[in-house]
């Protein structure tokens, strides 16, 4: 959705990594614990239910408002971090790794609401930037949303978006000069085998090309052993890295865990 500036403008809507309707989630949930709770309480709750019965039914529910309530402010906390620029910093940081005077093509795999692609864009002025996303309805973004965006950031005659599948990317071997992506590959339900999300991604770089990956790289639930991946990122690339990002990218300690970015991590190099 576009929001209005105090100028009067429009500026680009780029979401929040923790949408507004999770949060809601969370809060409706609360409300209805609350109010079941109070319920219990109620004058004409029936007797037959046995005192032991019933203060076991409101201890849960008390848990479970404790534990909601928890899990909103906690995730409330990350919404108002990603909204204060936490997440335009971690995009500029992953644009960061491409030259700035690259030309040619660029991939942004699962662009979401197109901050990547235009961050790619704007720092590669010289560049064709191409954003890929499966979207869909778990999501708060679109196509529609990417293009807008890049229309009001000025880099709309240097970008185009595209529905489809991090898994199986419809172009041929070697069509970019460069791929970005950005906290996509855990994400790819078509595709259990996370590595292969990656060589996919590295399959349509041409030979000397420029990648950045950021993804969950360090959690070993989604791509296993370190050391086991460090090994096979080296048969993908000529010249390929893998290092931890929190800390470069400015990730604040409550947010170091494993519901958000404990483990996150960056592939880059040149094919």
């Amino acid at each position: 959705m576009e929001k209005k500036k105090t100028t009067g403008t429009f500026a680009p809507d780029y979401g929040n990594w923790v949408s507004a309707k999770l949060l809601r989630m969370f809060a409706g949930v609360l409300a209805v614990c609350l109010a079941t709770l109070a319920a219990t309480f109620l004058p004409g709750v029936p007797g037959s239910i046995g005192c032991g019965w019933l203060w076991a039914v409101r201890a849960t529910l008390a848990l479970l408002c404790c534990a909601t309530a928890a899990m909103l402010g906690l995730f409330g906390r990350a919404h108002h971090a990603f909204a204060r620029g936490l997440s335009a910093h971690i995009v500029d940081y992953v644009a960061g790794k491409l030259d700035t005077g690259m030309s040619g093509r660029v991939l942004d795999i699962g662009c979401g609401s197109g901050a990547l692609s235009v961050a790619v864009a704007k720092r590669c002025t010289a560049a064709q930037v191409t954003g890929i996303d499966y979207w869909g309805p778990r999501w708060d973004y679109g196509k529609q949303q990417c293009e807008r965006n890049a229309t009001l950031e000025g880099v709309s005659r240097r970008t185009t978006f595209m529905q489809g599948d991090a898994a199986a990317l419809p172009f041929a071997d070697g069509s970019f000069d460069a791929a970005v992506s950005n906290f996509v590959f855990h994400e790819v339900k078509t595709q259990p085998d996370k590595k292969q999300v990656i060589a996919e991604a590295l399959r349509v770089v041409k030979p000397g090309g420029w990648f950045a990956f950021h993804d969950l790289f360090y959690d070993t639930d989604i791509y296993g052993d370190t050391a086991a991946l460090e090994t096979y990122l080296s048969t993908l690339a000529s010249d390929i890295h893998l290092m931890p990002t929190a800390g470069e990218t400015g990730v604040p300690p409550f947010l170091r865990n494993r519901l958000f970015l404990k483990h996150t991590g960056l592939v880059y190099g040149r094919k």
